[in-house]
């Protein structure tokens, strides 16, 4: 008798990803394929993809079931070799997906079907085209739907951030808190500070020593500048003491 070939092209509003994702998720048909009352997946592939999967369809005439070997060329391509069947004898195929760019991705899905049960030629060969145009139809609603659950989560997840931002700062307005702004960068400040002693806790000759140790707690470079003004304040203090000492 031989195949009976239908094929049928769409475009669809949705990433070329999520039309194969869609296509491969053999468990979900029922809830989206209009043609498929049940799926069973009997074997998976090494990258959890189904691998051999028997489909219960209602080919309008009557209930029939088969089960196919897929491979993938993911995500462009979709093959399957006929198994084994109940009311079909061969079948044949694949799912091409081709990117358009701008999350719009257009889907052609060809099959040959050899029915096993007797039925005219024009009758079979209507069921059958009615049937895999409605199945690319289906596959256009159910990945253009996840596109849009996909889209709206995103927004929604900025939104959110952006709502939550606002309703901290409103907090911290109430609270009189300032929100921690980001500082600019900036080089090391050193404060104005009065070497002169205070009180009699400090001597003149042991000033120079403080400031050296001042320093070392600003980094190594003010080290060297503010050591060298402290050694010029012990010589300028010991020369006062000399003079002291000859004037007694």
């Amino acid at each position: 008798m031989g195949l009976n070939w239908a094929e049928h092209t769409v475009e669809i509003d949705a990433p070329i990803e999520t039309c194969f994702a869609a296509i491969t998720d053999y468990e979900t048909f029922p809830t989206w394929q209009g043609a498929v009352t049940d799926t069973e997946v009997l074997d998976w592939d090494s990258k959890g993809r189904g691998k051999r999967v028997r489909l219960f369809i209602d080919a309008k005439v009557r209930q029939v079931d088969y089960t196919l070997d897929y491979s993938y060329d993911q995500p462009e391509r979709i093959e399957w070799d006929f198994v084994e069947g109940n009311g079909i004898n061969a079948a044949d195929g694949h799912y091409l997906f081709e990117d358009l760019g701008g999350d719009r991705t257009r889907a052609t899905y060809k099959l040959g079907l050899e029915v096993g049960i007797p039925l005219p030629g024009p009758v079979a060969r209507r069921a059958h085209k009615s049937t895999l145009k409605g199945s690319v139809e289906d596959l256009k609603q159910e990945a253009e739907r996840r596109a849009a659950s996909s889209r709206k989560a995103s927004n929604g997840n900025a939104a959110k951030s952006e709502e939550t931002r606002s309703r901290e700062a409103k907090l911290a307005e109430r609270a009189g808190v300032t929100p921690p702004q980001r500082a600019a960068a900036a080089g090391p400040q050193v404060e104005a500070e009065d070497w002169a002693p205070q009180d009699d806790s400090t001597s003149l000759a042991e000033l120079p020593v403080k400031v050296a140790g001042r320093a070392a707690g600003l980094g190594f470079g003010l080290v060297r500048r503010t050591v060298g003004v402290g050694l010029e304040v012990a010589g300028a203090v010991t020369g006062r003491l000399r003079g002291l000492t000859r004037d007694r």
